[in-house]
């Protein structure tokens, strides 16, 4: 069976998959270089059907999600745009039969972390900005904040949902639109099991700003609109103010943050209050495995609290939490409904594979100043130990935010303006920190790894230890902690022999690109990179050749 799944709206995405397996995933920002794109991807649709498949393509069925803001009506829009779009480009499709658009948000990131996970059994939150749109008995409309399921091999139940609306009259919920048998194509409530929404559903209805849209919120009142990671980083600078928090213990609404003073100690406090109700929905509804999605879950400083407070659980954060994830999770819930084996992902690796760099000389990607050298892994850590910043590009590009060394900016950490130097190289903030990558087996000499085994996604912030204060102070940030990727052979072979031979087995790891970029996904766009900035160095890891910008 051929699958096609599309995530609309924010962060767009595509995947595909046959047999039940993931053959091709790509993000509308690689590919259109916006990296806050909304929308149709129709960039990644080309990509696949017209450039990497150009034959004729049978689909048995495509999956769309509801577009959460504007409502139906974009819906009626975007299918008829898309099936217009796929008859041009020649991908052969059932006709109306297979097209499916009503798979509700907060579902959607629930199936693909709790697949993911690969636990049989597991309690989901997932908490976001925004899901999807819900009414209230009295008419007015809400969207859901917060939702938490029980999932295991054969049943899915919601047990909990909170539901955000800017006025009420009254605390029930009637419906979820999406299950409307009259508007939506594909699925019908007779077809497409609601899975979990009913009596046993304990529905939450709030004026207040719940976790993921408090957050947000707190975000954009300092200017980081979609851009909650850079928060996190401004925020530990300052320090806990009581008076500002019993504001936030009183219930705030978006109006009242938009007149907050901006200074860093509000920052701050917002954080901990964040972490403070989080743990709070964990202890209500606490069990042995857990799993956690949702944007809320790039929060690392909070997914390492969480797995140091419940160290008798089994904790998992997806690392495809935010809206990236949800053309996987649309197509799991498909199959799932069928009945059909999903084997879990093992890793991210999911993007476009530069391969037509294997097949073309280089020489044509080339400019005046400019070279390519064969070169090893050893000159490699020679290059970076003279103290200069390397872009290791190999394979398939990461999924989701993170660099997770297959497009990634290297720099030896020992490096007392190590900071200053990559700063200079991506012109971003100055108070951002920056993550590393370390051995798997090393990471407890650096880092308090308190019932964490290891964290391949960079998903977790711990609490350095004095080793790391003395040696990599560069990686050392405000609150003492620093975002982490552990290594091992098999997660990637070519970042885990240069953390293997490197004078330490730590090194930093940022993503590669600009400041306002997406990250590189071509081998054009790694070169780019270079000729925009102080990059000298790329590595291509596959073909194992040095791109040396000689000016």
């Amino acid at each position: 069976m051929n699958i096609c799944s599309i995530n609309m709206d924010h962060e767009p995405s595509v995947c595909i998959m046959q047999n039940n397996k993931i053959v091709w995933y790509n993000e509308e920002r690689k590919l259109n270089k916006l990296k806050k794109t909304k929308g149709i991807p129709f960039a990644c649709l080309e990509k696949y059907f017209v450039k990497e498949n150009p034959n004729k393509i049978f689909l048995d069925r495509l999956i769309m999600d509801k577009f959460i803001v504007t409502g139906y009506n974009f819906n009626e829009l975007s299918i008829v745009h898309i099936e217009s779009y796929l008859k041009h480009i020649n991908v052969m499709t059932q006709g109306e039969e297979c097209f499916s658009f009503n798979t509700p948000h907060h579902l959607s990131h629930a199936y693909k972390g709790f697949i993911d996970s690969g636990f049989e059994e597991a309690r989901v939150f997932v908490v976001d900005g925004r899901g999807s749109d819900w009414y209230l008995t009295d008419n007015t409309q809400g969207y859901e904040v917060c939702s938490v399921y029980d999932f295991n091999k054969t049943d899915t139940k919601c047990i909990y949902k909170n539901v955000y609306v800017k006025d009420k009259k009254d605390n029930t919920c009637k419906i979820n639109p999406y299950y409307n048998p009259d508007k939506n194509k594909g699925f019908t409530p007779e077809k497409f099991n609601p899975i979990g929404i009913g009596e046993h559903t304990k529905f939450e209805i709030s004026h207040n700003l719940h976790l993921g849209n408090f957050y947000n919120s707190i975000s954009e009142l300092f200017g980081y609109v979609d851009e909650e990671g850079k928060f996190m980083g401004y925020q530990s600078k300052g320090k806990f103010n009581q008076e500002t928090y019993d504001k936030f213990l009183k219930g705030i609404t978006r109006l009242e943050i938009n007149k907050l003073t901006k200074n860093i100690d509000v920052a701050r406090t917002a954080q901990i209050y964040f972490e403070d109700k989080y743990e709070e929905l964990v202890k209500k509804f606490k069990t042995k495995n857990m799993v956690f999605t949702g944007g809320t879950a790039l929060n690392v400083i909070n997914n390492y609290k969480l797995t140091k407070k419940f160290k008798d659980c089994n904790l998992w954060f997806d690392p495809l939490c935010t809206d990236v994830g949800n053309s996987i999770g649309n197509a799991y819930i498909y199959l799932k409904q069928l009945n059909q084996n999903i084997q879990p992902l093992k890793n991210i690796y999911l993007g476009g594979q530069a391969e037509e760099f294997l097949a073309t000389p280089p020489v044509i990607y080339l400019k005046s100043g400019e070279k390519f050298i064969d070169t090893t892994i050893e000159n490699i850590i020679d290059i970076l130990e003279q103290g200069n910043v390397v872009g290791l590009f190999q394979g398939k590009s990461e999924a989701g935010p993170r660099a997770l060394g297959n497009r990634s900016l290297l720099l030896d950490p020992t490096i007392k303006e190590a900071k200053d130097i990559m700063n200079e190289i991506k012109n971003r903030e100055s108070f951002r920190p920056f993550a590393c990558s370390v051995l798997e087996e090393k990471a407890d000499e650096y880092f308090e790894m308190e019932n964490i085994k290891n964290t391949p996604f960079m998903m977790h912030a711990p609490t350095v230890k004095e080793k790391a204060k003395k040696e990599i102070p560069a990686l050392v940030h405000d609150d003492d902690t620093c975002r982490i990727q552990t290594v091992n052979q098999n997660d990637n072979k070519v970042l885990h022999e240069i953390l293997t031979k490197f004078k330490k087995p730590i090194i930093m790891n940022t993503s590669f690109n600009l400041a306002g970029r997406p990250i590189v996904e071509t081998i054009r766009d790694a070169l780019y990179t270079a000729r925009q900035s102080k990059l000298k160095y790329v590595y291509f890891a596959d073909v194992n050749k040095l791109f040396i910008k000689c000016h």
